[in-house]
């Protein structure tokens, strides 16, 4: 009995927002050891040291930067391969972290506007004159479009969307950085807003009371899905496969199926909601409700309202973490709640101080001891094989020698075959994917000189890997050739027999 008590106490305690006593979320969402682990940066909103904390152990500090970032305004991207964070300040310049070093830089001192990022290594933004400048690690790119640039959008595969304003219209250009080049180019609506993410190689945008889908790659427009008042706010679920919408003037929150281009489904909210936040796992929809610090969580699987939680709204908070708990924000405390039953697991009683971002990474496990030993060569047993090889090829010479002069010369042909691996060609591949659907759908897309890319799969660790490829070619010129007319990223390597 004594027990049920203390547990109800806390779980009220939870409610107020007061942290003490408090259990941890379960430790479903902190990774394995063979995948990436589950993290949240915290940089203070007023500028300071950013901190690493272990995701379900938020009281763990795994990593601190040696020097002081600015504050954060809204996070772009990261790079998992460098460990480089990019972000934007409180000034709206851009900022890279680098979690492998420990300090942060400012990406450039010039005055841009609208940056962003699709890899967390390549920042685009548009500077003072209206000009599109990319800046990477050491160097800087400058692109003048037709016409003074509105908005910049880079894409996964290496592409630009620009758009900007002709005159009495609006066009949006696709090319493939650094070349100048326009691949292809299309109308765009002049008055429009795009939603805070963009569902895999569709860019949604939203005209008047409608809702339409631009393909980043053929810059084709879908069908318009209108709806009956102005809209308020939209987002697509990770997958891209539906967008949620709501209108200004109505407590429906609708659906949009992405194969149909039409309202699927509706789901009555208990008030009018102004903005929208997907899980990043696609399992939980948080609506804000107009006018209050509360909100909405609705299943998505279901389409069904789970209740309503009190929560301040900023650009990091509320969000969902891995493990199916919610952030909230709650005057100096972020609580998290779990999902399903909206229960209070744990508070951070200060959270509200830092500017919150959750990713994945194992950058910050344990390096091995035997990657920094220095490689050793028995060159004893290297002399002898080597010793041992120059003796058989010269019993071959002596032996080819007293063949026929024919069979002497095919002799000499295959042992210098054998000797030395040559290369037969040189391959153009565009990606390597995991998904064999999405590696047949890039495939179908490219074709140079009536020869369409093929597919062609490998296994590593155990994964299975799908490369789409042209070739091989004769000589690098050839594919470099092949590749740039393909008008896809690209990159050429060897191929051995």
């Amino acid at each position: 009995m004594r027990r049920a008590l203390v547990l109800a106490t806390v779980v009220m305690a939870a409610a107020c927002g007061d942290p003490r006593g408090l259990v941890p979320v379960s430790a479903a969402g902190s990774g394995s050891q063979s995948g990436p682990d589950a993290l949240v940066l915290r940089v203070p909103m007023a500028g300071g040291a950013p901190r690493v904390y272990s995701y379900t152990h938020l009281d763990s500090v795994v990593w601190t930067a040696s020097s002081r970032a600015p504050g954060v305004d809204r996070m772009l991207a990261f790079d998992r391969n460098a460990g480089a964070l990019l972000f934007v300040d409180s000034k709206g310049n851009p900022v890279r972290l680098d979690l492998r070093l420990g300090g942060s830089d400012q990406v450039t001192s010039d005055t841009v506007r609208d940056a962003r990022s699709a890899d967390g290594s390549a920042v685009y933004a548009i500077g003072a004159t209206g000009k599109v400048v990319r800046y990477t690690t050491g160097q800087s790119w400058t692109y003048t479009p037709p016409a003074p640039a509105r908005a910049v959008f880079p894409q996964d595969d290496g592409s630009l969307l620009v758009v900007g304003d002709t005159g009495r219209r609006t066009r949006v250009w696709r090319l493939f950085p650094p070349e100048p080049k326009i691949v292809k180019s299309a109308d765009f609506p002049s008055a429009w807003r795009t939603l805070p993410a963009q569902a895999g190689e569709r860019l949604y945008v939203i005209v008047d009371s409608g809702l339409v889908g631009l393909s980043t790659r053929t810059l084709e427009w879908t069908h318009p899905v209108k709806f009956p008042e102005r809209i308020a706010a939209a987002v697509p679920t990770p997958s891209g496969d539906r967008v949620f919408v709501v209108t200004d003037s109505s407590p429906i929150l609708r659906v949009v199926d992405r194969y149909t281009a039409a309202i699927s489904a509706q789901i009555k909210l208990p008030g009018q909601a102004s903005e929208l936040r997907i899980d990043p796992l696609g399992r939980y929809l948080l609506a804000r409700e107009a006018g209050r610090d509360s909100a909405w969580v609705i299943s998505v699987g279901t389409n069904r309202v789970l209740g309503t939680v009190g929560t301040e709204w900023r650009a990091d908070l509320p969000f969902v973490g891995p493990d199916g708990a919610i952030a909230l924000l709650h005057r100096r405390s972020v609580t998290f709640i779990d999902g399903e039953t909206l229960r209070p697991a744990r508070a951070v009683s200060t959270g509200a101080r830092d500017f919150w971002y959750q990713f994945q990474w194992n950058g910050f496990r344990p390096r091995a001891s035997s990657l920094d030993r220095p490689v050793s060569f028995n060159l004893a047993a290297a002399d002898s094989v080597r010793t041992a090889a120059d003796a058989a090829a010269a019993d071959s010479a002596a032996r080819a020698a007293q063949l026929p002069d024919s069979l002497a010369a095919l002799a000499g042909r295959v042992a210098a075959h054998d000797s030395v691996v040559a290369p037969v060609g040189y391959i153009v591949s565009f990606a390597a994917l995991l998904s064999v659907e999405r590696a047949q759908q890039l495939a179908s897309e490219i074709m140079v000189e009536g020869q369409r890319a093929r597919i062609l799969a490998t296994t590593r660790n155990g994964t299975s890997i799908y490369r789409v490829v042209l070739g091989p070619y004769p000589t690098r010129d050839e594919a470099e050739r092949v590749g740039r007319a393909s008008q896809h990223t690209y990159w050429v390597y060897e191929a051995t027999p």
